[in-house]
C-alpha cells in the first residue's frame, strides 16, 4: 500500500482495473425471477435498447444486476446541465452539496422509470418466486426486478464516482468494456436488418477503416478556436489568455445517442397497433430506414441537432459570458455583457456547425455506400462506437500525461 501511495499513477490504474472488474462481474449476475432464454428473445427484438446499452455501458440483452449501466446518470446529468446552461439565478445560488443531492434525486427518478419500462418488456420472461414452498404472486417478481435494477443503477453511479476520485477516466470509463465488447456486434449486425459477415477480407477493410477514422477523430478533437482574452486586473503575462472553442464542441456525444434516437420513433409506432396501417406510420418508417435517402437525411439532421444541443450544454455560452464579466475578463473590441454573449453564441454556432457537418459526413458516407452494397451501412454504427472509444481513451491519456508530468516538477533543485 505504501508503494501505491507513493506512485499515484500506478494506484489510479489499479483502482480503475478493480472497478472495471466489479462492473463486468455485475453485468454477469442475472436477476432472479426471470427466464434468461425468454428474456433474451424479448429484448433482442428491441434494437434501440441494444444500441442504448452500448452507449450507457449497460447490458440490455439479458437483465442483470447492472443492466441499466450509466443510463439514468447520463440522462440526468444532461438534464441538469441543460438547466444550468440557461443560467437561472436559483441554480447559481445552490451549494455544491445541494447540487449533488438534486442530481442524485434526478438519477434515482430516472432509474425507477427506466427499470419499470425494462420490466414491462420482460413481462413474458417473469416467473413466480417460491418461498418456503409457497409460490409468491407475479407482482412480487415485478417489484423485485425494478428494485434490483434501480439498486444496480445507483451502485454503478457509486462505482463511477469512486473511479473519478481514485482512478482514471472519470465515470465514463465504465462504458469502455461495453463498447469494446460490442464492436464486433456493431459491425456484423449494425441496424439488425443487414448482416455483414466477419470474413477475413471484411475484417481487413474494417481494420483500415478503423485506423482512418481514429486518425480523423483525433485530429478533429485537437482543432480549436482560441479567442484572446484580456485581464486588466492581472499584471504580467497572466493578463493575456485565451478562450478555447473546440471544433467538436460536443465531442462524441452526438454519435453516442444518434442511433438510438433514430430508431425510437419506429419502435413507438410498432408498439401502437392503431398506427400500423396509417399514413403517419409509413412516413415514420421512411425517415427511420437507413436504406432510404430520406432516412439518411434524417440521420444527418439528428446528428446536427444533437451537436447543437450537447454543444450548448457543454460550452454554456450564457453562463460563460456572465462569469467573464464577474471575473473582470473581456474580449478585445467587444463590450462586456450582451455584446459578449452574442459574440460567444455566434462563434459557438460557427464551430458547432462545422464540427457537426464533419460528424455528419463521417456518419452518412457508409449509409450512402450501403444503398448499393448491402451491409456497409453497419459501419455507421461501428464508427459511432469507435468515436465513443476514442473520446474515452483520449480523456484517460490526457489524465495519465498530467499525472506523469507531475513528477517532472520540483520546487527546489
Amino acid at each position: 500500500m505504501k508503494f501505491l501511495r507513493n506512485h499515484l499513477l500506478t494506484s489510479r490504474i489499479c483502482w480503475t482495473l478493480l472497478i472495471l472488474v466489479i462492473s463486468i462481474l455485475g453485468q454477469d449476475i442475472i436477476i432472479p425471477g426471470i427466464d434468461p432464454a425468454v428474456a433474451d428473445a424479448a429484448l433482442s427484438k428491441q434494437t434501440f435498447l441494444q444500441m442504448l446499452g452500448v452507449t450507457v455501458g449497460g447490458e440490455l440483452k439479458i437483465p442483470t444486476l447492472l443492466s441499466l449501466g450509466l443510463g439514468p446518470y447520463m440522462i440526468g446529468l444532461i438534464i441538469w446541465q441543460a438547466v444550468s446552461a440557461l443560467d437561472f439565478d436559483w441554480v447559481n445560488r445552490l451549494t455544491v452539496n445541494q447540487t449533488g443531492y438534486i442530481q442524485k434525486t434526478i438519477t434515482l427518478i430516472l432509474a425507477i422509470l427506466q427499470a419499470t419500462q425494462l420490466m414491462l418488456y420482460l413481462k413474458p420472461a417473469l416467473v413466480p418466486l417460491v418461498l418456503f414452498n409457497q409460490q409468491l404472486p407475479l407482482s412480487v417478481s415485478q417489484m423485485g426486478v425494478v428494485i434490483i435494477l434501480v439498486a444496480g443503477a445507483m451502485f454503478t453511479v457509486f462505482l463511477g464516482n469512486e473511479n473519478t476520485e481514485k482512478g482514471l477516466g472519470g465515470i465514463s470509463v465504465l462504458i469502455l468494456p461495453g463498447v469494446l465488447i460490442g464492436l464486433p456486434r456493431a459491425l456484423q449486425f449494425g441496424w439488425e436488418d443487414s448482416n455483414y459477415s466477419l470474413t477475413l477480407p471484411h475484417l481487413l477493410v474494417a481494420g483500415v477503416v478503423t485506423v482512418i477514422v481514429i486518425i480523423i477523430l483525433v485530429m478533429l478533437l485537437q482543432i480549436e478556436l482560441r479567442i484572446p482574452l484580456q485581464r486588466p486586473l492581472i499584471e504580467g503575462t497572466g493578463s493575456k489568455s485565451y478562450l478555447p472553442f473546440k471544433l467538436l464542441v460536443a465531442g462524441a456525444m452526438p454519435f453516442m445517442f444518434s442511433s438510438t434516437l433514430f430508431l425510437i420513433p419506429n419502435e413507438l409506432i410498432e408498439a401502437n397497433s392503431r398506427l400500423h396501417s396509417s399514413g403517419f406510420s409509413n412516413f415514420v418508417h421512411t425517415i427511420t430506414d437507413q436504406q432510404t435517402g430520406w432516412g439518411i437525411i434524417n440521420y444527418g439532421v439528428i446528428i446536427m441537432l444533437l451537436t447543437y444541443l450537447f454543444g450548448f450544454i457543454t460550452v454554456q455560452p450564457l453562463r460563460l459570458s456572465k462569469q467573464m464579466k464577474e471575473n473582470g475578463e473581456y474580449i478585445l473590441n467587444v463590450f462586456p455583457g450582451t455584446a459578449t454573449t452574442e459574440y460567444l453564441v455566434k462563434w459557438f454556432l460557427i464551430m458547432a456547425t462545422f464540427g457537426g457537418l464533419c460528424l455528419v459526413v463521417i456518419a452518412v458516407i457508409p449509409l450512402i455506400i450501403g444503398l448499393k452494397w448491402h451491409g456497409i451501412a453497419n459501419y455507421t454504427v461501428y464508427i459511432g462506437s469507435v468515436a465513443i472509444l476514442v473520446t474515452i481513451v483520449q480523456g484517460m491519456w490526457e489524465q495519465i500525461n498530467a499525472l506523469y508530468s507531475k513528477y517532472s516538477y520540483r520546487v527546489f533543485n
